[in-house]
């Protein structure tokens, strides 16, 4: 087995799969619906919990690329069939506007160009829920194109337990850089709620009875 594919394989499948996993589990974790602790068989579990919960809720919440990797099934295997699809209708788009053609677009009338898209959307959702076929080409084999998917869908996971949790898109630029990022995540709440905020592993009794007791010590000062 030529060491060619596995690099193929972790540059096609494994990277994109794990950037997925890493802001699918951010989105989690920040939204309190996974617990950091959790291993790998509690957070299939949790997962199932959340994907039930999704389908009964008529609001449907959540980004597209979260409701779809959930309709998708979740977990890895939602997580590969969902960069698939991606994968599969981002080529087919530069294609079509690289090779517009109305005229031929329209030839057998806009009800049957209506058919043929519904058929070809379709067709790459089935070729994406194999997508361990998809990914080898020619002879290839499968075996390192579904570890190196797994493997980032473990290293995204690791990436988001570890790493500070994206709430918003606004979380992306930093503030000390570009000062106009603080209008994105709104100033006036951050600087009411800046002095509350409670660092991770400091319980807010804690907090409350750190500021009673210098309180009572200035007091003591004054007194004295």
């Amino acid at each position: 087995m030529s060491i060619f594919v596995w690099f193929v394989a972790a540059f096609k499948l494994g990277m994109p799969v794990a950037g997925m996993s890493w802001l699918m589990f951010n989105w989690l974790y920040g939204a309190g619906q996974l617990s950091r602790n959790a291993g790998h068989k509690a957070i299939r579990e949790q997962l199932g919990q959340i994907k039930k919960s999704h389908k009964t809720n008529k609001a449907r919440s959540g980004n597209y690329l979260y409701r779809q990797w959930l309709m998708f099934g979740g977990g890895f295997y939602g997580l590969a069939v969902l960069w698939t699809l991606l994968s599969i209708e981002v080529g087919e788009l530069i294609s079509f506007l690289f090779n517009f053609d109305l005229q031929e677009l329209m030839a057998d009338g806009f009800i049957a160009m209506l058919l043929n898209f519904i058929a070809a959307q379709v067709n790459n959702i089935v070729t994406a829920a194999v997508w361990f076929a998809y990914w080898p080409e020619g002879d290839q084999p499968i075996l390192p194109w579904v570890l190196m998917a797994y493997a980032g869908y473990v290293l995204g996971i690791h990436l988001a337990r570890e790493q500070q949790t994206l709430h918003k898109v606004s979380d992306l630029i930093p503030k000390k850089r570009f000062p106009f990022r603080k209008k994105l995540s709104g100033t006036h709440h951050d600087s009411h709620t800046k002095g509350s905020e409670v660092s991770p592993g400091v319980a807010p009794d804690a907090l409350d009875n750190g500021t009673d007791d210098g309180g009572a010590d200035s007091d003591r000062h004054r007194d004295g």
